[in-house]
C-alpha cells in the first residue's frame, strides 16, 4: 500500500499500527516456557522411572540379550581370543560313528586309541567331554584307564555328583586320584530364552569343565572374582561353527591328521554328530545350534583369556537411562518435533556406539533399558511439543486475529516453520479504503472515553463487513481502515465481494452501528467515504526483519485512497475505479461520473457511484 497522507490528517497512524506482525509468534522464551520446562521435566522423569522398573520386572530382559547377541554377531569371528593357549576340537561326528560301525556309546578302546594318539602328537592337555560312568567290558575299561593314567594333564566329564561333589566316573573319585585324572562339571546354563551365553565356575559343588581345563593346562588357579555373585560368567565367543579348528575323530584315531596340528593345543574331544544332540543355541551363527565341545572350547578359550568380558555395573546402566531420557525433553525445549526426532535418532546412534565401543574394551554397557527410556522420552517429549506448539498457534492466531484478518493470520502461521519474510507476491486485487467523515468535530464534542467507544463502534463494524465478505482487513488507520480482496487467498470474484463490502458498509452496517451507539447514549449521525479500486498489487509483508505488517501496494492502492477522499467532494459515500467497474459482470446499480483527475497522479480516471 502506499501510504496516501492528506493535508491536516495526522491521525493515519494513530493508535497500534494493526497489521503489525513479529518476525516470529512468541515460542518457549515466553511466559510459557517454564509451564513447558516443567512438563518436559515430569516426562524425562516418567520416562527414567517406567524404563528402569520394566528393567527390574525383568520386561526387557528378552530385549537386553538380543542386544548382546547382536554385538556378538556384529564382531564375528574373533580367533584372536582364542588366548595363550591355543586350543583344537576332535569331534565325534557322522562319519566317525560310520567308521567304528557301532552305536554311541561306543568300546572305551576307541577312546583309548584316540587318547594314545593325543598324547603322542604332544598334546597339552586333553578335555574329555564324554562322560565315563557306567561300567562296560574289562577289557575296554582297563584300556580307557590306562589311557588315561598315560595322559599328563586330563580332563574329564562329570555331571551327576553326590554331597561332597565327587562323581562315578571312572568309578569314584579314589581311582581317580590315584590315576591323577581331573573331573569337571560340564552343565550348561541357559538363559530364560533357551539360549546358552554363560558358563559357571562351580557346579553342584564341582569345579566347571572349562575352569578345570584351564587349571589344569596352566597349573595355575583361575581367580573366581572375575566370575559374578552367582559364580557365572559370560562366554566370550570365539565364533560359531568351525571358529576353532576341528578334526573327526575317526581321523585322529586312524592317525590321519598330523601331529603338528595337535601339539601344544588344548584338544577338546566329544560328540560334534548333530544325531547325538549334544547342541545348543548361542548367540552365534543367528542362534544356530553348537555342538557342545564347540561351546566347551569357547568358554575355557575365555577362561584363559582372564574371562575379559564383564557386565558393567548398574549405576552406568542407571546413568546411560537417565541421560536416554533426559536427552529428547532438552531438544524439545526449543526444537519443534522433526528436531526432537532427529535428536532421538542421534541419541540412539551414540547410545548404540558407547555400547559397541565398550564391547570392543570387554565391557556390555546396558542398552534396553536407556532405549526404552529413549523411545518414551521421545514420544512423550514430542507429544507435549506438539500440545505446546497447537496452544501458541492457537494463542498467536486468537492475538493476531484482533488485528488482521483470519485469512493473513492463516497465511503468516503456515510460514512460521520457514520464517516470516520482507517480500510479497504479485496479484490481481481489489483495494478498499473506508474512513468515517466528520470525524474531528464529533470527537471535539465528546469525551475522549465516549470518543474512544464511536471509533470502536465504527471500525468494528466496518472491520465486520471486510471479513463477512471474505477480505483481508490490513489494517485501521486512526477514524479509518484498509482492506484488501483478493490476497493472500486468491479470489476470481474479488471486484464483487469489494463492491458488496462497501455497499453494506454504508447501508446495514452503518445503520447497526447507528442503533449500537443510541443504545450507548450517543446520538450521533456518522458518515462514511469508501474509494475502490482493482488492478495487480504486491501484496505481502513489509517493513524490518524486527517488525513487518502486511499491505498491498500499487496504483490501485493509491487511487482507492484518493476515492476515499473524493466522496466528500462528489456527495457520494462510494467511489469505485474504472478497474473494478471492468471485473464486475453486472454493473447494475453503478452510475458513472466521468473522468476524475487525481491529486498526484497523471491523467484522469473513470469513476462511478455506488452509493
Amino acid at each position: 500500500m502506499s501510504q496516501v497522507r492528506r493535508p491536516g490528517r495526522d491521525r493515519w497512524r494513530a493508535g497500534a499500527p494493526a497489521g503489525a506482525v513479529r518476525g516470529r509468534p512468541r515460542r518457549s522464551g515466553d511466559h510459557t516456557a517454564p509451564e513447558r520446562r516443567r512438563i518436559l521435566a515430569a516426562v524425562a522423569v516418567v520416562s527414567a522411572v517406567v524404563a528402569v522398573a520394566l528393567g527390574a520386572l525383568g520386561a526387557l530382559t528378552d530385549l537386553e540379550r538380543s542386544t548382546v547377541d547382536a554385538r556378538f554377531e556384529l564382531r564375528g569371528t574373533d580367533r584372536d581370543r582364542i588366548g595363550p593357549v591355543p586350543i583344537a576340537v576332535v569331534g565325534i561326528d557322522d562319519r566317525t560313528l560310520r567308521r567304528v560301525g557301532e552305536r554311541f556309546p561306543f568300546s572305551r578302546r576307541f577312546h583309548a586309541r584316540v587318547l594314545d594318539r593325543l598324547r603322542e602328537a604332544g598334546a597339552r592337555a586333553v578335555a574329555y567331554d564324554v562322560e565315563f560312568t557306567e561300567q562296560t567290558t574289562t577289557a575296554d575299561d582297563n584300556a580307557l584307564i590306562e589311557a588315561v593314567a598315560a595322559v599328563p594333564r586330563i580332563v574329564l566329564a562329570g555331571f551327576a555328583t553326590d554331597d561332597r561333589g565327587d562323581t562315578a566316573v571312572l568309578g569314584g573319585a579314589e581311582l581317580q586320584r590315584e590315576i591323577g585324572v581331573r573331573v569337571g562339571h560340564v552343565g550348561v546354563v541357559l538363559d530364560g530364552d533357551g539360549v546358552l551365553r554363560r558358563f559357571a565356575a562351580v557346579t553342584a559343588r564341582l569345579t566347571g569343565f572349562p575352569v578345570a581345563v584351564a587349571e589344569r593346562a596352566t597349573g595355575r588357579r583361575v581367580d573366581r572374582s572375575r566370575f559374578d555373585d552367582d559364580g557365572e560368567a559370560l562366554v566370550d565367543w570365539v565364533g560359531g561353527d568351525r571358529a576353532i579348528p576341528t578334526y573327526s575323530f575317526s581321523d585322529v584315531m586312524d592317525g590321519a591328521v598330523a601331529a603338528s596340528r595337535l601339539r601344544g593345543r588344548i584338544v577338546v574331544v566329544g560328540a560334534t554328530a548333530p544325531s547325538l544332540k549334544d547342541v545348543r543355541s548361542t548367540p552365534m551363527d543367528g542362534g544356530a545350534p553348537l555342538s557342545g565341545p564347540e561351546i566347551q572350547a569357547n568358554a575355557i578359550a575365555t577362561v584363559l583369556r582372564g574371562v575379559p568380558l564383564r557386565e558393567s555395573a548398574w549405576p552406568l546402566g542407571l546413568l546411560l537411562t537417565a541421560l536416554a531420557a533426559v536427552g529428547p525433553a532438552l531438544a524439545a525445549r526449543r526444537g519443534r518435533s522433526f528436531g526432537t526426532l532427529l535428536a532421538a535418532a542421534a541419541g540412539t546412534a551414540v547410545l548404540l556406539g558407547i555400547a559397541w565401543v565398550a564391547f570392543l574394551l570387554d565391557r556390555v554397557v546396558p542398552v534396553a533399558e536407556p532405549l526404552v527410556a529413549l523411545g518414551l522420552g521421545t514420544l512423550g517429549a514430542v507429544a507435549a511439543g506438539s500440545a505446546f506448539e497447537a496452544g501458541e498457534r492457537r494463542r498467536t492466531r486468537e492475538i493476531f486475529a484482533r488485528f488482521v484478518s483470519h485469512d493473513v493470520v492463516d497465511d503468516v502461521l503456515a510460514h512460521t516453520d520457514a520464517e516470516v519474510r520482507l517480500g510479497g507476491v504479485r496479484v490481481d486485487a481489489t483495494i478498499l479504503f473506508c474512513d468515517l467523515r466528520g470525524s474531528t468535530a464529533l470527537l471535539e464534542d465528546l469525551e475522549p472515553e465516549r470518543g474512544i467507544a464511536v471509533l470502536n463502534r465504527f471500525l468494528g463494524a466496518m472491520g465486520d463487513c471486510v471479513d463477512g465478505h471474505g477480505g483481508t482487513l490490513v489494517g485501521y488507520r486512526g477514524d479509518g481502515l484498509m482492506a484488501v480482496f483478493g490476497a493472500p487467498l486468491e479470489q476470481p470474484d474479488h471486484a464483487d465481494r469489494a463492491v458488496a463490502c462497501a455497499r453494506e458498509m454504508a447501508g446495514p452496517a452503518l445503520d447497526r452501528c447507528h442503533a449500537l451507539l443510541r443504545a450507548d447514549g450517543v446520538e450521533r449521525e456518522l458518515r462514511l467515504g469508501v474509494g475502490l479500486a482493482s488492478g495487480p498489487v504486491m501484496a505481502g509483508n513489509v517493513g524490518s526483519e524486527r517488525r513487518m505488517e502486511y499491505t498491498a501496494i500499487g496504483d490501485a492502492a493509491n487511487v482507492s485512497a484518493r476515492l476515499e477522499g473524493l466522496t466528500k467532494d462528489h456527495g457520494r459515500a462510494i467511489l469505485v475505479a474504472a478497474g473494478t467497474v471492468e471485473r464486475l459482470p453486472d454493473a447494475t446499480g453503478l452510475q458513472p461520473l466521468g473522468p476524475v483527475a487525481l491529486r498526484g497522479r497523471v491523467g484522469t480516471v473513470e469513476v462511478w457511484a455506488a452509493g
